[in-house]
């Protein structure tokens, strides 16, 4: 089942730019949402790695300043 849309002239253009020889308009879309959703995937975990990171330095820290109540 297919649906019309309807974009601007420039948003038309730039898809239409970004086309590959014999790739549908549809596809193209299609193609840049992928790329969104694989972009967020890599995000969230470069954000889990970050907290991880962040977790650890404060468990080392709270392990510092117990050693030094020593």
């Amino acid at each position: 089942m297919s649906r019309a849309i309807k974009v601007e002239d420039q948003v038309y253009t730039e898809l239409d730019m970004i086309r590959s020889k014999g790739e549908t308009f549809s596809q193209v879309v299609e193609r840049l949402l992928k790329a969104r959703l694989q972009m967020f995937e890599i995000l969230n975990m470069v954000e889990g790695t970050l907290r991880y990171q962040e977790y650890k330095q404060q468990q080392m820290l709270k392990l510092v300043q117990e050693q030094q109540r020593v």
